[in-house]
């Protein structure tokens, strides 16, 4: 009999603590991120290269960036770090991107592919996971893209 409880209660502990599929994870991704990705992965496509793993880690490094940018625009974060130090993992290259003000996603991918810098960075070939943030302050969207190469 006791051993059936502690079966119990260890399967209640498993459900209370809120354990999820990693994959399950992707819900709290928005609408808008999930575009942006899927926009980015089309114009690798169109352009011969491999498609960006999105990378849950990367997703709230860009959470993190959204904010950031909110208080300081530029690629260099609010402590003087460089923006690559949000990355939790080391990376064999890294780039970001950052814009505010478009208020889509198609938007926003329109205004980096027509910028020389950003377009490198979403076609660059050595990159093989992103991560996207969006943020809505102030009635202004701030965007972040960080790649990296795992």
């Amino acid at each position: 009999m006791m051993k059936k409880w502690i079966v119990l209660l260890v399967g209640c502990i498993f459900i209370i603590s809120g354990c999820e599929k990693e994959s399950d994870s992707s819900e709290y991704v928005s609408n808008e991120e999930k575009e942006v990705i899927r926009l980015v992965n089309n114009e690798r496509a169109k352009a011969g290269i491999a498609s960006l793993e999105m990378d849950l880690s990367l997703m709230q490094s860009c959470n993190i960036r959204a904010e950031e940018i909110t208080i300081q625009f530029d690629h260099k974060r609010p402590n003087g770090e460089s923006c690559f130090s949000v990355i939790e993992f080391e990376s064999k290259a890294s780039g970001e991107n950052i814009a505010k003000g478009q208020s889509d996603a198609s938007s926003v991918m329109n205004s980096w592919m027509n910028s020389q810098g950003h377009r490198n960075n979403i076609l660059n070939p050595n990159f093989t996971h992103i991560g996207v943030g969006y943020m809505l302050k102030n009635n202004t969207a701030y965007w972040v893209q960080l790649f990296a190469k795992k």
